[in-house]
């Protein structure tokens, strides 16, 4: 699909600020708000994941206003409907791990969470090794979330014992 198609797709009077984002990934993310919703779920708020993320987006810092312009709150409440519509289908551990993800990146971030000098030279001297191991783990992330989609319980599982 070209730009200019997937642009045009976007609610009227709005642009994108640099490419349009297609994927949840690729969204801008305020990760003090991730901070927050985390928060929320510690203290046992059930919450739509699709929702959040959408929450938690930054809105004006991706897109403007066909005149450049900062966008409205009618024209943010737009994009929020453009995009809860077009990830309707993105599965719930998908969403979960880039929420994760965005969160353990700000904990980072805040040096709640240290990674030691042997760990950061290990990425500086060897990127490669460093990929592998990224790798390594989503790998077995998506793993874990093929077969957690694919889990069908037995009838006789379901009843409590």
């Amino acid at each position: 699909m070209s730009d200019e198609h997937t642009n045009s797709a976007l609610p009227d009077g709005i642009r994108p600020g640099r490419d349009l984002p297609q994927t949840p990934h690729e969204l801008p993310i305020d990760r003090a708000k991730v901070d927050a919703l985390l928060e929320r779920v510690r203290h046992g708020e059930r919450v739509d994941l699709l929702d959040e993320l959408l929450a938690v987006v930054d809105w004006r810092g991706a897109f403007a206003a066909d005149d450049g312009a900062t966008l409205d709150l009618e024209q943010i409440a737009r994009l929020i409907a453009y995009y809860r519509e077009k990830f309707a289908d993105i599965g719930t551990i998908y969403l979960a791990d880039l929420l994760s993800t965005e969160f353990m990146t700000e904990q980072r971030a805040q040096g709640s969470i240290v990674f030691s000098p042997r760990l950061l030279e290990l990425g500086r001297t060897e990127p490669e090794l460093w990929t592998e191991i990224r790798t390594f783990f989503r790998r077995k992330e998506f793993a874990t979330a093929m077969l957690v989609l694919a889990h069908e319980p037995h009838e006789e599982d379901e009843t409590p014992s």
